[in-house]
């Protein structure tokens, strides 16, 4: 018997853990460190280490440079 992927189901999961914030913090949970969108500052990004650690900055040189840590 083979076990088909059914993508629709998949891509749906994915949104739905993504909009409630469950798959960022299964990532994070898993050492993974994220990076985003930064509303507020759209010329740069936000950086979320597994630590819980956010900090604002901009690649330079194919790494991340931070510019300022943000507060929770």
């Amino acid at each position: 018997m083979t076990n088909k992927l059914d993508v629709l189901a998949l891509s749906e999961e994915v949104a739905r853990d993504s909009q409630s914030g469950k798959l960022s913090r299964n990532l994070l949970a898993k050492g993974q460190t994220l990076y985003g969108k930064a509303p507020d500052f759209p010329e740069h990004l936000v950086r979320t280490t597994p630590d819980g650690k956010k900090s604002l900055g901009h690649w330079h040189n194919d790494e991340f440079v931070e510019t300022a840590c943000l507060l929770q």
